[in-house]
């Protein structure tokens, strides 16, 4: 008898030790893949590799998840009520426009495209941020990707000195402003490579240099863009950034006050010289140099597109006109009697018109959410934690600031949000769970 129990008991641990080494295989072709994934989203073109990438990752993260459900593979911890009952909200209010759309199969299109698609990069980053480790691949790899296209940027660009910059970029970048937006996502997460390992690489004699380096290298591709929303984003993201720390870590603020402020201030310095060279330089590729700063901003075409896609929406003010980016492409367009002028260059906005007043409302509410776990771990004791917390919401922040003049919460660029956040979520509950 006792023979037979320690026969079955060998037997049950050999198998739990099979599916221990299987689940561990699997949790790294997870994140292996998510890593390739995101540089191909990134860089434009690959779109098979990208797609048999994206594929690999789904798998891997939805045989974890059963996994854990139905098998003995580690927990993976359900996000917060209020984060996926936001995000179930803006998504169901943007798949029922489908019914009321004006262009129904494109809305229909536009649907699996930025909220299936979009969900499922969400679902993967999410679950493939179970460790420090698996946490610093992924940061790295999209701070290495912006790193390469900004030595691309910078080279294209001062190659064709006098070109402009969209065309130069259009091809590797996704063009100005999907990369000026990659730029603003990637930067706020910079420093949490400077975090002690495993989920940085600490501060030692070259993880420092080498970031800085970076980091200066990221605003000299900002600035070959000649986009002009990207200084305003990083100032209100550095002010942010200076606000917040001086607040979680008030302590460190009051032995040395000027430290703190002397960067900001010259942080800031910089961006606004910067802004105003972009500025004047843009003016000049646009045969403008005539006018002043504030006569280009004022003389902005979009000021007069916001008229128009107002009056659109006086037509349809609570349920819009159906899901999708472009969805009055032509009639815009048309009015404007430019094709670059085809939506709504609002991130709000364009919200308002696709999907009513109750898209907006989902919308903020899902931005919300995010913001309220951001600084619920902030809140806490530890500092790791709080530094995830500080990046994501400085994320958050940057993110809406550029797209106030733009809306790229879609393609590309939606993808990077939702991976960036997802991560940022994933491993922050984890190591908020480890904690308690």
């Amino acid at each position: 008898m006792l023979k037979r129990i320690d026969t079955a008991s060998m037997k049950a641990a050999r198998g739990a030790a099979a599916r221990a080494r299987v689940f561990a295989f699997i949790r790294f072709s997870l994140v292996a893949w998510a890593c390739i994934h995101f540089a191909l989203v990134a860089v434009t073109g690959f779109t098979y590799v990208r797609s048999f990438a994206f594929g690999f990752a789904a798998v891997f993260a939805l045989w974890l998840v059963l996994g854990a459900i139905f098998s003995d593979n580690e927990p993976i911890p359900i996000p917060d009520s209020y984060l996926w009952v936001a995000l179930a909200m803006w998504a169901g209010w943007s798949a029922a426009s489908y019914f009321w759309s004006v262009h129904p199969e494109y809305t229909k299109a536009e649907i699996g495209t930025e909220v299936g698609w979009g969900l499922t990069t969400a679902a993967i980053y999410y679950v493939a941020a179970r460790s420090g480790v698996a946490f610093r691949s992924m940061v790295t790899t999209a701070v290495a990707v912006a790193a390469f296209l900004a030595v691309l940027a910078i080279d294209v660009v001062l190659t064709n000195a006098g070109a402009d910059p969209e065309k130069m970029l259009v091809r590797t970048h996704g063009g100005v402003g999907a990369f000026s937006t990659y730029l603003v996502l990637v930067l706020p997460i910079l420093p949490l490579l400077l975090a002690p390992r495993p989920m940085g690489y600490g501060t030692n004699r070259w993880s420092v240099p080498c970031l800085g380096i970076v980091f200066v290298l990221l605003l000299i591709a900002a600035r070959v863009t000649e986009n002009r929303m990207i200084w305003l984003a990083f100032a209100m993201g550095f002010i942010a950034f200076a606000v917040l720390a001086s607040w979680r870590w008030r302590n460190r603020l009051v032995r040395a006050p000027w430290r703190w402020t002397s960067i900001l201030l010259v942080l800031l310095v910089a961006v606004g010289t910067l802004f105003v060279d972009a500025a004047m330089q843009r003016a000049k590729t646009d045969n403008s140099q005539d006018k002043s700063v504030a006569q280009l901003i004022a003389d902005d075409p979009r000021l007069v597109l916001w008229q128009h896609t107002f009056e659109r929406i006086r037509e349809r003010p609570w349920t819009g006109f159906g899901f999708g980016k472009s969805i009055l492409r032509t009639e815009l367009s048309g009015e404007m009697g430019d094709p670059m002028l085809a939506h709504a260059h609002n991130v709000f906005v364009s919200q308002w018109l696709q999907t009513g007043v109750i898209g907006v409302a989902t919308l903020v509410a899902l931005l919300a959410a995010l913001a309220w776990r951001y600084a619920t771990f902030m809140r806490g004791g530890d500092g790791m934690l709080a530094a995830i917390g500080l990046a994501g919401l400085v994320v958050l922040i940057a993110f809406v600031v550029k797209n106030l003049t733009d809306d790229f919460m879609m393609r590309p660029t939606s993808k990077e949000f939702w991976a960036i956040n997802a991560l940022l979520v994933g491993y922050g509950i984890r190591r908020a769970h480890a904690a308690a």
